[in-house]
């Protein structure tokens, strides 16, 4: 079944570009083609440690220069055939669960706008859980290499399959956009070796977002529930329904030379059966600071994961530090550079753990990101 959505979806992506390629020649039908990407790699201080971005991928880079785990490529068309209707989609090839470099469709919807103000869409839909849910991907649209662990480790789905509602207005110099999303999503977890399969049913996720000058405040809620099956031995599987509820506040400021960045997150989850314990719980949050020196910055993060004592992992607080620099070397390319020093026991950082570890690990990156 998964094997047929994929192939459902290239074949969704190869018709809108060629219906583009087509529409061109009409004048009611416009095309818009972009892409993005990233080449770079990532290497850590510590061969027992596997750096990842988020417990979607099955491998991470250790102490030999890993470039699959940081790379990727994206295409995005956008096909509008005027009176508010267009169709969106949005292709990336990058390392999904054990897979290098493999395909998959972030975006792929129907959008009807009756006026500038709203717009109501069908189909696969990004997530609005972060800051920059919308830009998650694109590596040039963000201050750093690859986004604090803390934060965005903990929370992977990044759309849903349903149907979403965005209204935004300005009021003078105050823009505000609501938004409401309603569907499903589904994905593969890799924890400590074991996969666990997840199909989150009846998600939901509303987010507001104000912006006011060089300000944006943003509040959003994503919630759902899943048929969870977890094997604790060869003959004992344990089969529940898992409600997960994920709460997400961000501020930024950019006012061209200064960049401040924060956001904050909760996760609460119902207990697992036969344990009075939730099966994951935590709060994270982190908060970032640079300065634009021209075509430098410079850039500092502190963030933190706090797991509360749960099915997964104990109860734990753990600090990261990052430094990063980006240089926009010329139009459209980026290149970056950034350290981050990670503790063992902090799970959104590694494939395999060590809660029982005050040790530090440091993740060194570096690549070029780049818009097309």
């Amino acid at each position: 079944m998964q094997r047929l959505h994929a192939y459902s979806a290239r074949a969704a992506m190869a018709m809108l570009l060629s219906l583009g390629a087509v529409s061109i020649a009409q004048a009611d039908i416009t095309t818009t083609i972009s892409g993005f990407g990233t080449v770079g790699g990532s290497i850590t201080s510590n061969s027992d440690y596997a750096y990842r971005h988020d417990p979607t991928e099955a491998t991470g880079a250790t102490n030999q220069f890993d470039i699959g785990l940081e790379s990727r490529l994206g295409v995005q068309a956008v096909v509008d055939f005027g009176s508010g209707i267009s169709v969106t989609a949005q292709e990336i090839a990058r390392q999904r669960g054990s897979e290098t470099f493999s395909l998959g469709t972030e975006w792929l919807y129907l959008q009807y706008a009756p006026n500038s103000d709203w717009k109501l869409r069908l189909g696969r839909v990004a997530l609005a859980t972060f800051l920059m849910s919308d830009s998650r991907e694109v590596g040039y649209a963000a201050p750093w290499f690859h986004a604090p662990n803390d934060m965005y480790g903990s929370n992977p789905f990044q759309y849903l399959d349903g149907a979403q509602i965005r209204w935004h207005h300005n009021l003078g110099p105050v823009g505000i956009m609501l938004e409401g999303s309603l569907g499903s999503s589904r994905t593969q977890y890799f924890y400590i070796g074991q996969i666990i399969n997840i199909e989150i049913k009846d998600q939901s996720n509303v987010a507001a977002t104000l912006d006011y000058g060089d300000f944006r405040f943003r509040v959003a809620r994503t919630r759902g529930h899943s048929p969870a099956v977890i094997p604790l031995s060869p003959t004992f599987v344990i089969s529940f329904s898992l409600q997960d509820t994920f709460t997400s506040v961000g501020f930024q400021y950019d006012n061209g030379k200064a960049v401040v960045l924060s956001e904050w997150g909760k996760r609460s989850e119902n207990n697992m059966p036969f344990f009075n314990e939730p099966v994951g719980a935590s709060r994270e949050w982190y908060v970032a600071g640079g300065w634009r020196f021209g075509k430098l910055t410079p850039l500092l993060t502190y963030g933190k994961f706090d797991p509360d004592k749960s099915f997964t992992e104990p109860a734990g607080k753990f600090g990261t530090w990052s430094g990063s620099v980006r240089y926009d070397v010329v139009r459209n390319v980026a290149l970056k550079a950034q350290i981050s020093r990670a503790q063992a026991g902090n799970s959104t950082y590694w494939t395999t753990f060590n809660a029982a570890s005050s040790e530090r690990i440091n993740v060194y990156s570096v690549g070029a990101d780049f818009v097309f």
